[in-house]
């Protein structure tokens, strides 16, 4: 456990670790060293797939508390409701554009219950618009960079965020990111789908969830033999 770490926070991460392996991430790991950072994800997963290039790799955020995800803002409840709005809107256009345009549909995965949608790559003026919008509110409201920092590196495919059950609205939720919320026995609902993002060096990510397994293993063997003595 890393200096300062709850167990609240630990068993959030374990029940993601669990939740991402029976997702068909079979390389994966917590407390995971990012590529082209100076920070850690709390857990980080490789799916390959059966071509590497539709390999998938996800970064999951874990958050316990509200103070752990928000800082203070005056305007908060205003510009909450207006996200609310945008986030709605974002919504309903989606799964229209999801009819019109299967072709967005990735195939990052096997099962089409699974499956995400890249809405990215399409020029559509009132899409673009209401991400833009979303993105500026969310800018004024979140003081936490990480989230940024997670998309503007192109760290993963996949975005999550992970928090207990109805702390967080998912209207709060950065764009683009998943939402797992975690019920008090454990069980996860995916309240929210993320978006495919492009991301660069999947092989840098087995090598660090290697290295981050190596060295669990490694303190829990030299633990073992001290406690031993």
């Amino acid at each position: 456990m890393p200096p300062g770490e709850s167990s609240a926070h630990r068993r959030l991460k374990e029940v993601t670790l669990l939740w991402a392996y029976r997702r068909g991430y079979r390389c994966c790991a917590t407390e995971v060293r990012a590529p082209r950072s100076s920070f850690r994800v709390d857990v980080a997963g490789v799916r390959i797939g059966r071509k590497p290039v539709i390999s998938t790799v996800a970064v999951f955020e874990c958050k316990q508390s509200r103070n752990d995800f928000w800082r203070d803002n005056r305007r908060r409840n205003e510009l909450r409701d207006r996200l609310l709005q945008l986030q709605e809107r974002r919504e309903k256009l989606e799964s229209l554009l999801a009819v019109h345009y299967p072709s967005l549909r990735t195939s990052d995965c096997l099962f089409p219950e699974w499956a995400s949608f890249d809405f990215t790559t399409l020029d559509h003026q009132g899409y673009r618009q209401i991400i833009r919008s979303i993105g500026r509110i969310q800018g004024q409201l979140l003081q936490n960079v990480k989230f940024d920092l997670v998309t503007h590196y192109q760290l993963g495919n996949l975005h999550y965020l992970v928090a207990p059950a109805a702390m967080i609205d998912p209207s709060e939720v950065p764009v683009g990111w998943g939402f797992l919320e975690v019920d008090s026995d454990g069980s996860i609902i995916e309240t929210t789908v993320p978006t495919r993002f492009n991301q660069i060096g999947t092989s840098d990510w087995v090598l660090r969830i290697a290295q981050a397994l190596t060295a669990r293993e490694t303190r829990s063997i030299l633990g073992g033999q001290l406690g031993s003595r």
